[in-house]
């Protein structure tokens, strides 16, 4: 029987940096992944740039993570944003700070950040073995106490390791690898898994005008959402019209209170003010002093100053004012009618999309069954995870692959 130090499940950036930094105690480590290839949903991440980390200070990540964020203090504590960037600068890797702090490669390529970790895991002394599907952790007796090794699915090959790391993402993009085979294994033994849920996900609408607006997009404007009627948060930053329905970073934010609500059976809205920088009090003044002064100018001439040309021949539509009525012709309520649907558009949302389009997965091994020092299960001495296969998700903005990098940090250097 072959025997490692460590044996790593998954890898995906969390898979990978934890291989690395094992191998580098040292420790003779085994690196298994299922497809093909390493790395696959890292290159494809940040619409293939990598958003690798943020720039903000450890408050706001903890707020980041919802109501589970506290429990990363202590991996944030030992490998932080600084730290990353750091790793990252030592092979030659530039990177830029974009709007709200986000961190991506100079290059722009999220490759380049999967080729620097294949190339830290070689230097390393990492084994690396593709095409490698796990079936189970292998345990002392019966009790599942203490990890004595592993077993491979296609060959039934036993591979013999006093630690295991599972690293193997969630249920998101499942064609790069990520179909809860961590849940499965944590679960034999006597892990419990928080229900998986979608995270980060564009929201489908009851309306019917996505067909007319798709690829029509907004930046910086700020939406409220609502269950039942009761404001549950409210976002600013862009949002693209779909065939489906609506998508973009600030759809992704709202998304995981979305699910939560729609769950519980409660009727979930958003009200969008479609307009940047500019409050619905003040646009409503803007606006009708620009239809007092515009006499014979169409309404719709006025409106697309404002919004896209698209958009404005949809909205008419649904405010049922002809497009070619002149801004003296409009009445009082016609002219508040438009100064509202503009700043206050509403849509009714449905669903969430199905978490194979997730951005991130909400849910996984509970973290009452781990501990947030080492990453070490609570019940089987040996087993430790790291990454998306925890209950850690995050917003956009490079917060969930630093969760990523620094519990792999702790899951790899902690015994």
């Amino acid at each position: 029987m072959e025997r490692f130090d460590v044996v790593v499940i998954g890898a995906g950036p969390a898979g990978m940096f934890a291989a690395g930094k094992s191998a580098e105690i040292p420790a003779k480590t085994l690196l298994l992944e299922k497809k093909d290839q390493p790395g696959r949903k890292l290159k494809i991440t940040g619409s293939g740039r990598c958003n690798v980390t943020n720039n903000g200070d450890i408050n706001l990540f903890i707020n980041s993570y919802h109501k589970n964020g506290k429990f990363l203090y202590r991996a944030f504590s030992e490998f932080f944003n600084k730290d990353l960037i750091k790793f990252l600068n030592g092979y030659g890797i530039k990177t830029i700070v974009e709007k709200k702090g986000k961190i991506f490669p100079a290059n722009g390529n999220a490759d380049t950040i999967s080729s620097v970790l294949v190339k830290f895991m070689k230097e390393k002394g990492v084994v690396l073995r593709v095409n490698s599907p796990v079936e189970e952790i292998i345990t002392a007796d019966s009790l599942r106490e203490k990890v004595t090794g592993i077993k491979l699915k296609d060959t039934q090959e036993i591979i013999g390791c006093s630690k295991v790391i599972i690293a193997t993402g969630g249920l998101s993009y499942p064609q790069t690898g990520s179909t809860g085979d961590g849940y499965r294994m944590a679960q034999m033994l006597g892990h419990k898994i928080v229900a998986p849920k979608p995270a980060l996900v564009p929201l489908e609408i009851s309306e019917n005008i996505c067909k007319q607006l798709q690829g029509i997009s907004f930046q910086d404007i700020i939406i409220n959402a609502f269950a039942d009627n009761k404001r549950i948060i409210t976002q600013s930053g862009d949002m693209l019209f779909t065939h489906f329905g609506i998508s973009g970073p600030a759809i992704f934010h709202i998304s995981g209170p979305v699910a939560e609500h729609l769950n519980k059976n409660e009727k979930v809205s958003l009200s969008v003010n479609l307009v940047s920088g500019i409050s619905p009090l003040d646009f409503g003044d803007n606006l009708r002093k620009e239809i007092r002064n515009s006499g014979d100018k169409t309404l719709k001439t006025i409106l697309n100053a404002y919004l896209p040309k698209r958009f404005v021949e949809v909205l008419m539509k649904l405010m049922n004012i002809p497009e070619d009525k002149k801004c003296r012709q409009l009445n009082k309520t016609e002219i508040e009618k438009t100064a509202d649907s503009i700043t206050n558009f509403k849509l009714n949302i449905t669903k969430t999309r199905p978490i194979e389009e997730a951005t991130v997965t909400s849910g996984g091994i509970s973290l009452k069954e781990i501990n947030p020092y080492t990453m070490e299960s609570k019940i089987v001495s040996g087993l430790f995870f790291c990454g998306e296969v925890i209950d850690i998700d995050g917003l956009t903005g490079g917060f969930n692959l630093q969760a990523a990098f620094s519990t792999a940090f702790l899951a790899a250097t902690k015994k």
